[in-house]
């Protein structure tokens, strides 16, 4: 019998990875397309939604040409996405709008406003809700048109099916819960926006229909493939990572990342992914890991990448590697591009600090992974001691971040936790969407079967020595958030 195969999809804000992953989850090919993002003005971010279907067909087409597999052998598809676009689209069909995407951050005033009225402080300017009022203020014509408002992963499924759902991960307008529901409904007629245009929502694994003629045309595969509901970038990089299971912990080292606490569903978090009926992904985010980090390297080590192209992260991390836990002093802020509550908001910038004429780029450069790690330890902290979270006993990382031996080292010491990174972590977002349809296809039981099937590649232990002058490091680290934060503030 000939091999079989589900598509999966990993949407980004820079790109679309298309993989062929085999029925016991295990990718084979990917490919990806890369797409614009504009940035029409100061604080706005917009995607065109077609980008994205282009991206999808001809990333399909170029792994089906680089593995020779037969459309006919692919008997399933998902979508994982970028989360909280906003894509309203008329009767016939048309895009009205390009897609104000995740990291726009034009709606301060609406956050403020949201704030006010339900007395809450956690409504942020790059949060869905003000954004979406921002449109119901600024550009209400295109509001009053659409037929349905739809984001990534909803505008992909009815690409590919003709048929609109929304899917649990990426859903903050409707909710299986009905305290949750209600919250929901209340902010919509806040913002002056009838429930009634989203489209019924559905889990990850929900059969939601069937690849059009169409659409296998424009993807080069067959009609009728069954498409599932698909999920939002976390969840599929928690189902990736292996911690989707109740009480997993997970990193991602992304452009953005976070740490990922699966956690029993609770309807009083305004800041949390849902992920199914029984659970939630508790984050803290930080918004420019990866980012961060390109930073550093496109600045200090420009000539370098330029003639060794991707090989200069593995040169970046021997180079880094020759400095000591700490940094010699030097301290630095990975907010180059600002970040978001609770602990800060789009004012914080990038700081370094202690730096002297014995210094050089290492320095520097390490001063900037040990602040993504100090970070992400302060949320570990807040989620302990405000949320009762435990401290884990250990972490699944993934991401291109995840990558780097030197830093998933750091996180290790810095957290003083054992760092777990498996062996698809570029591809976690993949796999764990492609579980979504073979969940759905009933050849992988839940997300709890499927945590068992992900292998680990790589384990780092804390280094006790390390772990010390982390410790100290983070006081340090601390004190700098509590003096800086006023100061950007201000500005």
């Amino acid at each position: 019998m000939e091999q079989r195969f589900v598509f999966s999809y990993d949407l980004g804000t820079s790109g679309v990875k298309a993989a062929l992953v085999s029925l016991d989850g295990v990718v084979q090919k990917t490919f990806t397309v890369d797409y614009p993002l504009y940035l029409p003005a100061p604080e706005q971010a917009e995607q065109d939604p077609e980008d994205y279907w282009q991206g999808v067909c001809a990333a399909t087409k170029k792994v089906l040409v680089l593995t020779g597999v037969s459309p006919e052998a692919v008997v399933g598809m998902a979508f994982g996405t970028q989360w909280k676009g906003i894509i309203p689209v008329d009767k016939e069909g048309n895009v009205l709008h390009r897609s104000v995407i995740w990291m726009d951050s034009r709606a301060g005033e609406e956050a403020q406003l949201l704030n006010t009225h339900f007395n809450l402080t956690g409504f942020g300017a790059s949060d869905y809700w003000p954004r979406l009022w921002w449109m119901r203020r600024h550009k209400p014509e295109i509001i009053d048109k659409a037929d349905m408002i739809l984001d990534a992963c909803s505008y992909l499924k009815w690409r590919a099916t003709g048929v609109a759902a929304l899917d649990v991960g990426n859903c903050v307008v409707r909710s299986f819960d009905p305290v949750q529901e209600k919250f929901y409904r209340e902010i919509l007629e806040v913002c002056d926006v009838p429930q009634e245009k989203f489209p019924p929502l559905v889990a990850a694994h929900d059969l939601v229909g069937h690849v059009t003629a169409e659409a296998a045309a424009q993807m080069g595969l067959v009609e009728g493939i069954p498409v599932f509901g698909g999920n939002s970038d976390i969840g599929a990089v928690a189902v990736g990572a292996g911690a989707a299971n109740m009480g997993g912990v997970h990193a991602y080292f992304g452009s953005s990342g976070w740490i990922g606490y699966a956690v029993p569903h609770k309807n009083d978090e305004l800041y949390i992914a849902p992920f199914d009926k029984e659970r939630d992904i508790a984050l803290f985010s930080n918004r420019a890991i990866g980012l961060s980090f390109n930073w550093v390297v496109n600045r200090f080590y420009a000539m370098e990448k330029k003639e060794m192209g991707n090989d200069v992260f593995a040169f970046v991390d021997r180079d880094v590697a020759t400095v000591p836990a700490g940094s010699e002093g030097v301290f630095a802020t990975p907010w180059f591009y600002g970040d978001r509550p609770p602990l800060l908001d789009d004012k914080a910038r990038g700081c370094f600090l202690n730096l002297g004429g014995e210094h050089d780029r290492r320095h520097m450069t390490r001063a900037i992974l040990e602040g993504v790690c100090y970070q992400l330890k302060m949320g570990m902290m807040h989620e302990h001691e405000k949320k009762g979270f435990p401290i884990p006993q250990y972490i699944n990382a993934v991401g291109g971040g995840a990558s780097s031996p030197l830093w998933m080292q750091i996180l290790a010491d810095v957290l003083n936790v054992t760092i777990r990174v498996p062996a698809d972590t570029r591809h976690a977002g993949a796999v764990g969407t492609a579980y979504a349809a073979l969940i759905g296809l009933g050849i992988c039981n839940d997300y709890t079967d499927a945590a068992a099937k992900v292998k680990i590649a790589h384990t780092y232990v804390p280094n006790p020595e390390n772990a010390k002058v982390y410790e100290k490091g983070y006081a340090v680290f601390e004190t700098l958030y509590r003096t800086l934060k006023p100061i950007f503030e201000q500005n």
